[in-house]
């Protein structure tokens, strides 16, 4: 979609009320590229990934590990876009969004609560050395060969993508799959699905410190005798790490993230 910035500017929008206008109008962007997942395979985790993959899971409040087959991606992610995105106030231009999907349900994929820590661990360790790489030495293609416009390469402000605290300290991990027969009106079954929230002991960028899962003990229940994971419906954990991320993220406007 094209918006006319100077129509809007006529109408007395400021620049930050015509950067929302359009996020806003193209909102089925952040939805369709959260269903577009990466398969969490060996090969993805020995591989150097392409920058944009990489910037994929920059910006996000946590990870959704998907080890059965949801089969309703499109669902999920206009759920989280709701609760996450705020007209004015939630940043975008970056890619932010709520989480990065990784499907983890083929059969080489890793299915264990440790296998998982292993395999966000070694994603949180390729990005943030990719990022110490690019601002070590500046790695900009030439404008000859790749479009220079932000949109289009990403190169183009990398400093900008960060991984947030809250994405290396805990994520999320979705390991039933939703009632195949419901009314097609009903969406409560996403908030309502049974998932796990997972600590990963990864804390030191928090400024609240390691996370405690005290505000939901009356929503949800300890895994196997683990305090590090807890089973819990898909909507408090949204509400739970959201006020996670409230807490813990820097302050930027809009244009900088």
């Amino acid at each position: 979609m094209t918006v006319n910035f100077e129509e809007l500017e006529a109408e007395g929008l400021s620049k930050d009320e015509m950067i929302q206008y359009w996020i806003w109008d193209n909102k089925s962007w952040q939805p369709h590229k959260f269903v577009q997942h990466l398969h969490l395979t060996p090969r993805l985790l020995q591989q150097w990934w392409p920058l944009k993959d990489v910037h994929g899971f920059c910006l996000k409040i946590c990870a959704i590990y998907a080890t059965v087959r949801f089969g309703f991606e499109r669902e999920l992610a206009e759920y989280l876009w709701t609760k996450w995105f705020r007209p004015g106030e939630t940043p975008c231009r970056f890619g932010n969004f709520f989480a990065r999907y990784v499907g983890s349900y083929r059969p080489e994929c890793p299915k264990t609560i440790a296998d998982l820590l292993d395999a966000h661990r070694q994603i949180c360790a390729q990005v943030l050395l990719r990022q110490i790489l690019l601002t070590a030495h500046d790695d900009k293609p030439k404008p000859s060969t790749v479009d220079d416009r932000a949109d289009n390469n990403p190169y183009e402000d990398h400093e900008n993508y960060i991984l947030e605290a809250t994405f290396h300290s805990i994520f999320i991990v979705m390991d039933t799959s939703p009632p195949t027969k419901r009314h097609p009106a009903d969406r409560d079954f996403v908030a309502a699905a049974p998932v796990l929230l997972v600590r990963t002991g990864e804390y030191h960028d928090l400024r609240t410190g390691p996370v405690d899962f005290a505000p939901i003990q009356a929503v949800s229940e300890e895994v196997d005798g683990n305090a590090d994971i807890r089973r819990i419906a898909l909507g408090d954990a949204v509400d739970f790490l959201l006020e996670l991320h409230r807490q813990n993220c820097v302050e930027r406007s809009i244009y900088e993230r």
